[in-house]
């Protein structure tokens, strides 16, 4: 951050009561004396706390109020409407994710029954690759919500990052959103919003389904008025043309994609513009030369055609359909060469994830028996 952004930074601080002029004018002098910055000063003196700062920071100015019995550790991420930060219980020493609504947000009774509406899907699910809610309401005037905390990355963040994932693992991760995704089928939820930023790996390898602000009840739509809702790069046709009853095989079709993204390490469809983007993914086929390269094997070319295919009664029809076919693939069913001892190699992955090999981060695949298979017929 230049001097001149932290010096915002800090006005803004001093318009919001956070700290007052006076304590600002006194650490630009010694900060100027020291050869360091504003920012840093302010950590230096005592002032702020580094991760208080980073909030700050993160919120451009904007004060996260302090809740009884948590200590705040630092930041998550910010969205459009929300911000979340970590915090920790100081009684039970559990970790939490607090997701805090914009200041500028409060007033607006939509975005307040939004939040709230999230909030207490998340309190009333209750599945092992879904985030968990704790509670919810207005605490300081500024609306809450308390989580299950993830430590772990959102698949996008990986991705960003340079990580690359085989089809193995790939297949790995979709499995688990798939049974996060057939349980929120059993309550009567379809997510509408199923991308990589949506999706945490934990340094175990686990997924956790996030951000459930676009659910809604299956076959309806959002609301009066609403037309398209998602992420114009994941959703799914009838998402794009703005069909009120969407179910869960628009979330299959996100899913795809997703899968898409993770072994191509590029969006299936690509636009200037989110109107061309929409266009797309209505009309153009998916024709990518990555699938014609034979970079992808064919079972994984099955894979993302049958869950992206543009014809919703084409795709998976329900969740549990898709987990099937990835577990027979995983255990390699369809192998001509296929032993007992491919079996129990096969079986102890679905038990359990593979095992990180060096912190910080996860290895980039799972050790699966490798499985000679034949095409699918």
């Amino acid at each position: 951050m230049s001097e001149l952004e932290d010096l915002r930074l800090f006005g803004r601080l001093v318009q919001r009561g956070v700290l007052s002029e006076d304590q600002v004018k006194g650490l630009l002098a010694k900060s100027q004396a020291a050869g360091c910055s504003l920012p840093e000063m302010a950590i230096q003196e005592g002032v702020l706390e580094p991760e208080r700062l980073e909030i700050l920071r993160a919120l451009d100015g904007e004060e996260v109020p302090a809740i009884p019995g948590h200590d705040l550790l630092g930041l998550c991420g910010r969205g459009g409407t929300a911000i979340v930060v970590h915090a920790r219980e100081r009684k039970s020493g559990r970790d939490v994710a607090i997701k805090v609504l914009h200041e500028q947000l409060q007033a607006s009774a939509e975005a307040s029954k939004a939040f709230v509406h999230e909030a207490k899907l998340l309190m009333k699910l209750d599945h092992a690759h879904v985030v968990k809610g704790l509670r919810v309401g207005p605490f300081q005037g500024r609306l809450i919500f308390l989580m299950e905390f993830v430590p772990g990355e959102s698949l996008l963040d990986l991705l960003r990052s340079g990580r690359e994932f085989d089809e193995d693992s790939a297949l790995f991760i979709i499995l688990q959103v798939a049974q996060a995704m057939q349980y929120l089928t059993s309550q009567g939820v379809v997510h509408r919003d199923i991308k990589p930023d949506n999706i945490l790996l934990t340094r175990e390898n686990q997924v956790k389904l996030i951000d459930l602000g676009f659910a809604t009840s299956a076959g309806q739509g959002g609301g009066e008025g609403e037309t398209t809702v998602g992420t114009v790069a994941y959703i799914s046709p009838e998402q794009a043309r703005g069909q009120a009853d969407v179910d869960v095989r628009s979330d299959i079709y996100s899913l795809g994609a997703t899968l898409y993204q993770l072994v191509a390490g590029e969006l299936p469809f690509e636009g200037k513009s989110n109107q061309e983007m929409m266009a797309a993914q209505i009309l153009e086929s998916l024709n990518s030369q990555v699938l014609k390269s034979g970079k992808i094997s064919p079972h994984m070319h099955y894979f993302i055609e049958k869950m992206m295919a543009k014809e919703r009664e084409i795709r998976y029809q329900d969740p549990s359909e898709l987990i099937a076919d990835i577990e027979e693939q995983i255990r390699g069913k369809k192998s001509l060469s296929f032993t007992p001892e491919d079996e129990q190699a096969s079986d102890d992955l679905l038990r359990k994830p593979y095992q990180e090999d060096a912190p910080p981060k996860p290895p980039a695949t799972p050790p699966i028996t490798p499985i000679r298979r034949r095409r699918r017929r």
